[in-house]
């Protein structure tokens, strides 16, 4: 095969690659001219290689509305990078208790690159609630998962990590100095848990505790949310609590250990 059919093929699989991402990130899915806006590529390009990406059941497209989504190949590709991680799983039935007990949404994300990925959900039964797509991901600085899993790094990995923010002001209550993120780090080593004050959306608080493994490295983040008409200062800090519970049995489910300077600073 030659250097020039191979770079076809390559450019081939990255245009399908992109239309797969930018149908990922929509709910409601994408029309034909949305995917040509959002990947930039010509219409007639992106009709071909949405007809291949249907043939292989990676996309579907709904009849009455022309909007593009994720098929059931797609779903077997995501579902696999669950199960990839098997503590997901193993999490699961504690999330749920939390749920419970706080009676809001709970999250389970990951670092991803210099971001926090939200994996796994269990929704509030509230009809107002926080709700994050998963997949999604949310700025380190700017959420209590990513507060927790970055205050839960060792401080050779945590720096880097930092240097990668952007400081942007999500919300008028976004910390946006380095400084100030440093020294919140460090208070969230101490009470075990991170919070989110309307950081990252407006009327919404969120407070979070990291999970551990065998090594004492973190694995992921849990956290509770919801609307700030219904999470006040005290049920916020309550729900604190609860988190650090469940992350340190989560931590416990999976044979883990916090590392020394974890709660002490």
């Amino acid at each position: 095969m030659t250097d020039e059919a191979l770079s076809g093929q390559s450019k081939t699989l990255v245009r399908g690659l992109s239309i797969l991402n930018a149908c990922a990130k929509s709910r409601r899915g994408l029309t034909l001219v949305e995917i040509a806006e959002a990947t930039a590529m010509a219409p007639s390009t992106v009709h071909r290689l949405l007809t291949a990406l249907e043939a292989l059941e990676y996309l579907v497209c709904e009849t009455d509305t022309g909007r593009w989504r994720i098929g059931v190949a797609g779903f077997r590709v995501g579902n696999a990078f669950i199960r990839s991680r098997d503590y997901v799983s193993q999490i699961r039935p504690l999330m749920v208790d939390l749920a419970d007990v706080t009676g809001e949404t709970v999250n389970l994300a990951i670092l991803s690159k210099h971001q926090a990925l939200f994996v796994s959900q269990v929704e509030s039964t509230h009809l107002m609630r926080m709700v994050a797509a998963l997949g999604s991901r949310v700025p380190l600085y700017a959420s209590g998962a990513g507060k927790a899993l970055l205050a839960a790094l060792p401080a050779d990995e945590q720096a880097p990590l930092i240097d990668r923010q952007a400081f942007t002001a999500v919300t008028r209550h976004t910390l946006t100095a380095k400084s100030a993120l440093i020294r919140e780090l460090a208070s969230v080593r101490k009470v075990g848990c991170a919070y989110d004050r309307e950081e990252h959306v407006m009327g919404m608080q969120c407070v979070a505790a990291p999970v551990f493994n065998e090594f004492g490295e973190v694995v992921c983040a849990l956290s509770v949310s919801g609307p700030r008409v219904r999470v006040d200062a005290p049920t916020l800090n309550s729900h604190g609590q609860a988190v650090i519970e469940a992350a340190a049995r989560a931590t416990d489910v999976l044979g883990g250990v916090r590392p020394e300077y974890w709660l002490h600073g």
